[in-house]
């Protein structure tokens, strides 16, 4: 039972923190490092709004939104101006804008670990085995639907069409009436969101300090290469592979070789599968749906 609930937890934080990191790395072109500390940002963010008297859900929401929106003003006054000097420059401005938010955030909130003002719960049981809490159950919830709405989003609308069309040929897509620069910002809008919202429920199921940023990029750049690179739904059943293949490790060996272990899961699949597990139905990546 407890391989299940903290595998189906990991991987709903996991796919939360790796969909708009695949979404970015599709449009724009560059891994970029900084997505990590979205979380870290998304996190504090919401426990500056609970400690001043908000409710959790609405510190959540705000502290997500926030992430949005700083992750569209990073792309446009960061990035976006430096684009044209290629994939190189992009990644070490991600660098170097990751080690801003996380000096920034130490000094404002101290090198201490940190936690949410919440109050208790029981877990649920079934069959008179204790199961998941309903924080917990919520975690999991949000993160189906997030998906879910990702999902439809990039399938249904003309938004979704736009991001298609960019990731595909964005020279292509210009000539065809998109707007590239529009595009760029919801992609950063929706990926920053999700990030900050994926590192609030890590500071709910756990507590909050200044290495979470750093700690969950590479598991995010595992599920990344793992799911197929630029692959929105092969990150999506990537997260749940990774997820539960490092729950099921964990069971003989220390959970301090949990990224190791990440990574040996890796291998293997690659060995099996070079294209990730994209390769599985021929593709999975943004453009194909």
């Amino acid at each position: 039972m407890d391989i299940l609930i903290f595998g189906t937890i990991s991987a709903s934080i996991l796919l939360l923190s790796s969909i708009g990191f695949s979404m970015v790395l599709k449009t724009e072109g560059f891994i970029n490092v900084a997505h990590g500390q979205a979380l870290l940002l998304g996190a504090y963010g919401a426990l500056y709004f609970n400690h001043i008297g908000l409710p959790l859900w609405l510190a959540a929401v705000l502290a997500a939104l926030g992430c949005g929106v700083v992750g569209v003003a990073m792309n446009r006054f960061l990035f976006r101006p430096v684009k044209a000097q290629g994939i190189l420059v992009l990644l070490f401005t991600s660098v170097g804008v990751a080690y801003l938010i996380y000096g920034a955030v130490g000094a404002l909130a101290g090198k201490r670990m940190l936690a949410y003002d919440l109050p208790p719960m029981r877990a649920l049981k079934i069959a008179g085995e204790p199961f998941m809490t309903p924080y917990e159950l919520a975690i999991v919830a949000l993160a189906i639907v997030s998906a879910l709405g990702v999902h439809l989003f990039l399938t249904y609308t003309w938004a979704g069409k736009c991001i298609r069309a960019v990731a595909d040929n964005e020279e292509l897509a210009r000539a065809r009436g998109f707007n590239p620069r529009r595009t760029s910002d919801i992609v950063w809008f929706i990926a920053s969101a999700l990030a900050g919202l994926a590192g609030i429920f890590l500071g709910i199921v756990g507590s909050l300090h200044t290495q979470m940023g750093w700690q969950q990029i590479i598991m995010i750049l595992a599920v990344t290469v793992l799911g197929g690179l630029g692959s929105i739904y092969g990150v999506m059943l990537a997260s749940v592979v990774l997820a539960f293949g490092i729950e099921i490790g964990l069971t003989v060996i220390s959970s301090n070789y949990r990224t190791g272990l990440a990574f040996a899961l890796i291998i293997v699949v690659l060995l099996i599968r070079p294209g990730g597990l994209q390769s599985l139905w021929g593709g999975g990546q943004v453009r194909s749906h």
